[in-house]
């Protein structure tokens, strides 16, 4: 029986990043931005509501309901930026938060429920403001590429394709 010593087939980061990764990683960080704004201006609106202009109380809805349907965009982008982008799978779980939460936080004030509808809406702003850091680090799509592992030896040596 023949052993052979393993080699040292180390894969080094390779200087550009291939399109699919920067592609998704570009609509995703486009995706989570516009997010974030209109998360954060969600508090705004409902401060200017209480400070005694009634007008933003419908903004403040109508932003709600924008939410709801882009936070749907943002999940496809993930996991677009997952799959073919080859970026982490966690965001996909955090954009899911984000995505199902806005109809809850909707039903919440709409029923006058303030103690869930304000408690969920730090939770949605702290979910989404989360995801965009995290999507616009600097060198993120750099450090997220995951590059192909070495193959195994099979056959003395002969590698399998």
């Amino acid at each position: 029986m023949t052993t052979y010593r393993p080699t040292s087939a180390r894969v080094t980061p390779r200087a550009t990043v291939p399109g699919a990764t920067t592609t998704t990683l570009w609509i995703l960080r486009i995706l989570t931005g516009i997010q974030a704004t209109m998360l954060l201006a969600q508090p705004v609106l409902a401060g200017r509501f209480l400070d005694g202009h009634f007008p933003a109380l419908s903004t403040h809805g109508s932003n709600g309901l924008a939410l709801t349907g882009f936070a749907l965009l943002v999940v496809l982008a993930a996991v677009l930026a997952w799959r073919p982008g080859r970026l982490p799978a966690w965001p996909i779980a955090l954009a899911c938060v984000c995505s199902f939460g806005p109809p809850v936080q909707l039903g919440m004030g709409y029923s006058r429920q303030l103690a869930v509808h304000l408690t969920l809406g730090v939770s949605l702003v702290a979910a989404g403001l989360a995801l965009a850091i995290w999507a616009w680090w600097p060198g993120r799509a750099r450090r997220s590429y995951r590059a192909r592992r070495p193959r195994a030896m099979v056959d003395g040596g002969a590698r399998v394709r």
